[in-house]
């Protein structure tokens, strides 16, 4: 794997948990269709990056 890649990739991985975290407090607090979007597609691009599909 190309080093510049794996940067990247660990920096996401970092970035997109705390965005996670926001994310499902804010749905909490105002459930709209479009939040819970978010939530899932963040949930999905972590779960990929932690399974290595990416």
């Amino acid at each position: 794997m190309h080093q510049w890649w794996l940067k990247i990739r660990l920096s996401l991985r970092a970035v997109i948990f705390p965005l996670i975290c926001i994310q499902f407090f804010r749905t909490l607090l105002f459930p709209t269709p479009f939040d819970v979007f978010i939530l899932f597609v963040l949930f999905l691009a972590y779960l990929g990056f932690l399974l290595q599909v990416y």
